[in-house]
């Protein structure tokens, strides 16, 4: 017997988008092999003469995260199979990124920065 409103209902797909669909994966791809140059332009010009690439940098590694983990999110808990918990952990992580934008925003401007923490821990 087939159930209406259970897992043996086919999964509806939603209409193409190419902002959902090539441009969200030219953009994650973009973003990643651009993680590498930034760094090195970080470390390179000091945090502290350049806070712009410091700033710029600890954002990247912050959206650069939350695709990853939302990506998961979508792979292994998807609303349909975790309709309560699904949606938690989508806000948790929302929640968390906009606490780590905030907190790394008030670490480069009020600290000595990422890059700055970076160089003394690797030296330490």
């Amino acid at each position: 017997a087939i159930y209406k409103g259970t897992v043996n209902d086919p999964t509806t797909f939603p209409p193409p988008s190419k902002t959902h669909g090539s441009y969200h994966w030219a953009f994650e791809r973009l973003l990643s092999a651009a993680l590498v140059p930034m760094t090195v332009t970080a470390f390179a010009t000091s945090g502290t003469n350049y806070p712009l690439f410091d700033g710029i940098l600890g954002l990247s590694l912050i959206i650069h995260s939350h695709i990853g983990f939302d990506s998961s999110i979508v792979d292994y808990l998807h609303p349909r199979k975790f309709p309560v918990i699904g949606p938690i952990i989508r806000w948790t992580l929302r929640a968390a990124t906009v606490g780590t934008m905030v907190g790394v925003y008030q670490f480069n401007t009020n600290d000595i920065g990422l890059t700055e923490l970076i160089a003394k821990v690797w030296t330490a």
